[in-house]
């Protein structure tokens, strides 16, 4: 058996030349792969960084009283649609135009908006897009939105306009329960304008009640 710790100066240095003859180029290999993922990630931070700092100038531009905010919009998704600014950007611009009367504006500019990847700002906006949609009249695509996984604390504003889907369609006992679900599942916020909303289907179910009845004796007449 061979005592190491005898090999000479020049013994040990012949050793580290074949060690690093077999493994130097992986060694290499690995330090470069080190440096450069080091690298990479520092320039995908710097990219970021300057993409919302760019989205950022951008959307400041909206308030000024001369600025074309639908071409902003435009930019903003098409240069920046990674950021949370293009979203807030689309319903800026959706709750301008749905005040102006522009509802076809207002429901496009929603629909950008709900692809956000910022999953909190997209989920708003699927929400003001189902109650646009319920005003516009379009009551199945509505009810399709709100069938989509969303938060639960969003439960009692979903099932409220659920109920006001089933309003204007006029099955107003289905839109009672759906009422009553929302109000019990408000967590104790402010259901005054729920409650009235319920209670004025009063008449309507009564007009309603009766209608069914009257289609049920002119049937078994």
């Amino acid at each position: 058996m061979v005592d190491t710790t005898l090999k000479s100066d020049e013994e040990k240095a012949e050793e580290l030349k074949a060690w690093w003859k077999a493994n130097g180029t992986s060694v290499i290999a690995g330090v470069a792969l080190a440096i450069g993922g080091m690298f990479g990630w520092q320039q995908w931070q710097q990219h970021k960084l300057d993409q919302a700092e760019g989205a950022s100038k951008l959307f400041s531009e909206i308030s000024k009283p001369e600025a074309d905010s639908l071409d902003i919009v435009k930019k903003l998704n098409a240069d920046y649609g990674s950021t949370g600014y293009a979203a807030l950007a689309s319903l800026s611009a959706a709750k301008a135009a749905c005040e102006a009367g522009k509802t076809d504006i207002c429901i496009e500019q929603l629909r950008t908006a709900t692809k956000s990847s910022q999953n909190n700002i997209a989920d708003i906006a699927k929400i003001r897009l189902a109650r646009t949609l319920i005003t516009a009249g379009k009551l199945d695509e509505a009810n399709t939105i709100l069938s989509e996984k969303l938060p639960a604390a969003y439960e009692s504003l979903i099932t409220e306009l659920k109920g006001d889907i089933l309003y204007a369609k006029k099955e107003y006992a289905k839109a009672r329960e759906a009422y009553d679900h929302a109000i019990l599942s408000s967590g104790g916020q402010n259901t005054e304008a729920l409650i009235l909303k319920r209670n004025d289907l009063g008449d309507n179910l009564r007009t309603n009640q009766s209608n069914n009845s009257g289609d049920k004796l002119k049937t078994e007449a």
